[in-house]
């Protein structure tokens, strides 16, 4: 009988990852075209964003933060209680962030929409080249409708 059960399990989840479709999954950063510099402002420009990483860094265990991006330039990074401030720009629709940290780095990212929900994928640090996805967010004041949940 478990092997029955697991054998049907095993046959079904193609099934369920095809059921999530191209709005409810992660972005095929092979094949899909990331956001234009147009579309980073619109996004970006004067909003709060409310996230979760895929990661900790610097001993704070929460994956939840929220980055308000401000149209002078500006931006204020919040996790847990600790507060970053620095400056952020998008040149070739790529979207950088450059705290006044010394410990933070410069880091640039393309972004990807599913719904309302935006995904970072790092580009660069420091000027390096440095891949790979980092978070998750949407606007302040929006219900997430993508998938995975957020952390």
């Amino acid at each position: 009988m478990r092997l029955l059960t697991l054998f049907t399990i095993a046959c079904l989840l193609p099934f369920s990852a095809a059921a999530l479709g191209p709005e409810e999954s992660y972005p095929d950063v092979e094949h899909e075209t990331p956001l234009t510099e147009a579309e980073l402002r619109a996004a970006f420009t004067g909003q709060r964003h409310l996230g979760s990483y895929n990661f900790l860094n610097r001993d704070i265990t929460s994956y939840a933060f929220e980055e308000t991006t401000e149209a002078d330039g500006r931006i204020r990074h919040v996790q847990q209680g600790r507060v970053d401030t620095g400056q952020w720009e998008i040149k070739k629709n790529v979207i950088c962030y450059d705290y006044d940290d010394p410990q933070l780095r410069q880091a640039c990212f393309r972004m990807y929409v599913r719904g309302n929900c935006y995904y970072h994928y790092q580009v660069s640090v420091e000027g390096y080249p440095k891949f790979g996805f980092t978070a998750r967010s949407v606007i302040a004041g929006e219900t997430p409708n993508c998938e995975p949940s957020f952390v």
